[in-house]
């Protein structure tokens, strides 16, 4: 007989989310670095723009999540985090391309990267890319945030609140990347 330690083990949220993705070319862009983030974006664009262009693809026969992790993190938050909470921006040196200035926004809400058209987070969303948010860089930030007299935990919170759309919070990018991974996505 099976013992318990044979079993599979059971399937968790992100499991779920990963496994409801139906598109037939599955693929993860995993974004760790500040520069990384536009990379991703325009990768997902590139993938869907050109698969359709030459292949004839549409857009059901892809799955496509951008994963947002490390000190790409704050690219999964909205705009009114960026504004509210500059202390992670000036922290990793991010700096807005159009003003060259300490960014005030997420940027990639707004700009086509590389002057790209439909390079940009609603431009990819419309195709039907969603994104990853790394849970574990979140606490990370709002622990930076709060200082040692502030409320990390509501921070935390907040952040999470407002992410951008088609965005899921997993526990870190790192357990996403794993169990995209695991759902046959290429990374």
């Amino acid at each position: 007989l099976p013992s318990d330690a044979d079993a599979a083990p059971r399937a968790d949220e992100l499991d779920t989310w990963f496994g409801g993705m139906k598109g037939a070319n599955k693929i993860m862009y995993d974004c760790a670095a500040v520069a990384s983030a536009p990379d991703g974006v325009m990768f997902a664009r590139n993938l869907i723009k050109f698969s359709a262009e030459k292949l004839g693809t549409k857009d059901a026969d892809n799955s496509v999540v951008v994963c947002f992790r490390h000190f790409a993190t704050p690219f999964g938050y909205t705009d009114a985090m960026w504004a509210k909470y500059p202390g992670f921006i000036s922290m990793l040196g991010i700096t807005d391309p159009t003003t060259k200035k300490a960014a005030a926004r997420n940027f990639l809400l707004h700009e086509e990267v590389q002057g790209q058209a439909g390079a940009n987070l609603p431009g990819i969303r419309a195709h039907g890319v969603q994104f990853a948010i790394c849970g574990a860089a979140t606490a990370f930030f709002a622990k930076q945030l709060a200082g040692e007299t502030g409320n990390a935990a509501k921070i935390e919170a907040e952040l999470a609140a407002n992410l951008i759309p088609g965005a899921r919070m997993a526990p870190a990018g790192v357990v996403a990347v794993q169990r995209a991974q695991k759902a046959g996505f290429a990374y």
